[in-house]
């Protein structure tokens, strides 16, 4: 009677996160919630994801060249919904010079030895519609892959732009360097199970990495030149909103921006990219051609 006792006690503690919290992981409407509370806030808040990096060159047959360092953030508000979500964001990122951190304005290209004006990455909206419809949910898994490391979870996305660029080369032959926009983004959210386990954290602490293959930044003036960038970041979700962000980005954004102090108050489309946004610069004779 004792032995069996105490199987009965070890089963019961075995499964007892799942029992006090009331949480399963291998349930998709679970699984998706888990998610909004990694990406933004179940009850509606904001979020402050912040990341810090550097971008590199690849080009065939040449060492590689550390160009910038990289600094960003995205400021999300959670709209939850019956079957999943909706996140209004605005996204800003801006290049450094890589030693002394400072946000650089101009920037003299080693490969064309042109000094240009930097255009930093104000991308408003950047919103995403993660609203399942209920024949989805069941394939949340599939859907937002996620990989067990023991005491972790850590959700990744593996994402490979490919469409027509905003800067067709015709008409913006020195901004860019195919009449197709191809990339590779890599994101992951690491967060401990324990916190997606605990309903009592609607949004939970969570530690990021992304990295993006991508053709030249317009800015940089290379035409067609072989090559890419490589961005290498890694960051995590802050505690509070605009005002958790280094004293740096926030002056930044306050002289030049400030409505990206805050994210988006309702939905609205399309999506701002870099390259989009370079071309209303030119389109608005901000930016010149073949100055």
């Amino acid at each position: 009677m004792q032995y069996c006792a105490a199987i009965l006690f070890l089963c019961l503690a075995l499964l007892m996160p799942a029992m006090v919290f009331g949480i399963d992981l291998a349930n998709p409407q679970d699984y998706l919630n888990a998610f909004m509370r990694v990406r933004g806030d179940a009850e509606g808040g904001e979020t402050l994801y912040f990341w810090t990096g550097s971008v590199y060159s690849i080009v065939p047959g040449e060492k590689r060249v550390e160009l910038f360092g990289f600094e960003g953030y995205n400021l999300a508000k959670t709209v939850p919904g019956e079957t999943g979500f909706q996140l209004l964001t605005r996204e800003a990122a801006f290049f450094t010079d890589y030693r002394s951190g400072e946000i650089l304005e101009k920037w003299r290209n080693p490969f064309t030895e042109k000094e240009v004006p930097v255009v930093q990455i104000w991308n408003d909206p950047v919103n995403q519609d993660l609203e399942f419809g209920s024949e989805m949910v069941p394939y949340a898994h599939q859907i937002l892959p996620s990989t067990d490391l023991g005491d972790q979870l850590v959700f990744h996305m593996d994402i490979f732009p490919f469409y027509p660029s905003p800067l067709p080369r015709k008409e913006f032959g020195e901004f860019s360097q195919n009449d197709t926009y191809q990339a590779a983004e890599f994101f992951q959210f690491f967060t401990n199970k324990s916190d997606l386990l605990n309903p009592a954290l609607k949004t939970v602490p969570v530690s990021i990495t992304w990295n993006r293959i991508s053709p030249w930044m317009p800015f940089m003036r290379m035409g067609d030149r072989p090559g890419n960038l490589v961005f290498v970041c890694r960051g995590q979700k802050l505690k509070g909103s605009f005002e958790a962000l280094p004293k740096k980005i926030k002056d930044y954004v306050m002289a030049n921006k400030p409505e990206f102090s805050s994210p988006p108050s309702e939905w609205s489309e399309p999506n701002e990219t870099s390259w989009t946004y370079f071309r209303k610069l030119i389109e608005q004779g901000i930016i010149k051609q073949d100055e």
